[in-house]
């Protein structure tokens, strides 16, 4: 095995570790990506607790007319049109199912949808769904593109196309045609439209369209389930940002929040970090915004003792361009989770090399000796490959952080990595690191 001094990193990239057998540049601030999440667990974990659970209510005042409803939204990240099905059956099985009004409060969240610094055309993917008080059904539409004959349109299939209206204007190519691209572009009223052009022999293209316009896709989603329910109701429905409640109320409990964190971390889910982030200030009686969050996390995170001066936070979730974190920072706070009760069993909560999650199919650690013996945030945007956690040896976890900015590869490391002929040099440096690393653990 190599030792460290012979280790080469990528050329052009920036690398910053800590682990058993040392640190490297410990102290740069950099880009975290999704590495950011084990932040917002922690804050989450503290200010909230293991058993915090969202709760979304409808409350309901009876008139001669029918029921006047009120739908206060909580940013539940996990709430489903399933749940909002149950949620109003309890209410038609206690008042009828005459309806005079809906009113939706949708005001527990403030400020901007997606955060400062955020990469501009990642909206209207899934990955980047607006954060919302209405949050429903992950935000997200799925879908798939076909090649067609060649010089007609391609195959577009949007699951639900009364959810999303996309006007594909996509072209089928020969292999040979240049610069084949595809890009979707994002109109009002969850209208998009695909231009661009897909090679003939292409295989079919999985999609996942977020939505834009928060209010027409809830407002969709709800009369769905009223004309389930067997409510006919045509009226108007109306959106405040500060409702009463009605002296009748009925409740939909989230699962709790530790369940919530392994769903965020597990599947690396943007949608449960920046709505768990932003009610961290909500439930301080702060603002809802990822300005209020973000100063509120800052200063909790300082009162646990980690230095945080020059860390800049945006986001709980790692998509802003603008976040910057020490690798020192990442592994004080892994510290933290080995001696906090509290936060303990979020170890158990990371994904697993080569068995769970983000790791599954990571290629650095499929193999044995890492294989099932790193458990591990990963963080990935353009230039960005990172990776957080604790090693896991003889029933002992000791947390690494291996951090990697400015990565970019040549046009003969791209193809050959495309056709799956090499491991990206990043990730070949980080299974060799993380080798030298277990072997340093006595």
């Amino acid at each position: 095995m190599a030792s460290q001094a012979e280790l080469v990193s990528p050329p052009g990239t920036i690398v910053s570790f800590v682990g058993p057998n040392g640190s490297q540049n410990s102290q740069l601030l950099l880009t975290p990506a999704s590495t950011l999440k084990v932040i917002t667990a922690t804050a989450a974990i503290k200010q909230l607790g293991a058993d915090y659970r969202f709760n979304t209510q409808v409350s309901v005042k009876p008139s001669p007319k029918g029921s006047h409803l009120r739908l206060h939204m909580r940013g539940d990240p996990s709430f489903s049109s399933q749940d909002l099905k149950s949620l109003l059956a309890q209410v038609t099985k206690s008042f009828g199912k005459e309806v005079a009004s809906i009113t939706i409060d949708e005001g527990v969240f403030s400020g901007h949808t997606r955060s400062q610094g955020q990469v501009w055309n990642d909206i209207g993917i899934c990955f980047a769904s607006p954060v919302s008080a209405l949050n429903i059904d992950s935000n997200c539409v799925n879908g798939n593109l076909k090649p067609g004959e060649l010089g007609q349109l391609s195959k577009l299939h949007v699951s639900d196309t009364q959810l999303l209206s996309i006007d594909n204007q996509i072209t089928t190519v020969s292999r040979e045609h240049q610069d084949c691209e595809q890009s979707l572009i994002v109109g009002d009223n969850n209208q998009y439209q695909l231009k661009g052009c897909i090679d003939q022999n292409a295989r079919m293209m999985p999609l996942r369209f977020s939505i834009n316009d928060e209010q027409q896709y809830f407002t969709l989603k709800l009369r769905r389930v009223l004309r389930q329910l067997g409510v006919t109701y045509q009226g108007k429905i109306r959106y405040r940002t500060q409702l009463s409640e009605y002296n009748s109320t009925f409740s939909h409990r989230s699962v709790p929040l530790i369940d919530l964190v392994e769903f965020m971390l597990v599947e690396s889910d943007n949608l449960t970090a920046d709505s768990l982030f932003k009610t961290i200030a909500v439930e301080q009686q702060r603002a809802g915004s990822y300005q209020a969050a973000s100063e509120l996390v800052k200063q909790q995170l300082t009162e646990l003792g980690l230095d945080l001066s020059y860390t800049a936070l945006r986001d709980g979730s790692g998509l802003s361009r603008e976040n910057l974190v020490s690798a020192e920072l990442l592994y004080n706070l892994l510290e933290l989770w080995l001696k906090d009760p509290d936060l303990t069993p979020l170890i158990d909560k990371l994904p697993v090399a080569g068995v769970s999650g983000t790791l599954k199919y990571r290629r650095s650690v499929t193999r044995p000796p890492l294989k099932a013996h790193i458990h591990a945030k990963s963080g990935y945007v353009n230039g960005v490959i990172n990776l957080v956690g604790f090693i896991e040896k003889q029933g002992q976890m000791t947390p690494f952080v291996f951090m990697t900015n400015g990565v970019s590869l040549n046009e003969q490391q791209t193809k050959a990595l495309r056709q799956r002929q090499i491991i990206h040099p990043v990730l070949g440096y980080e299974r060799d690191w993380l080798k030298q690393q277990l072997a340093a653990i006595k």
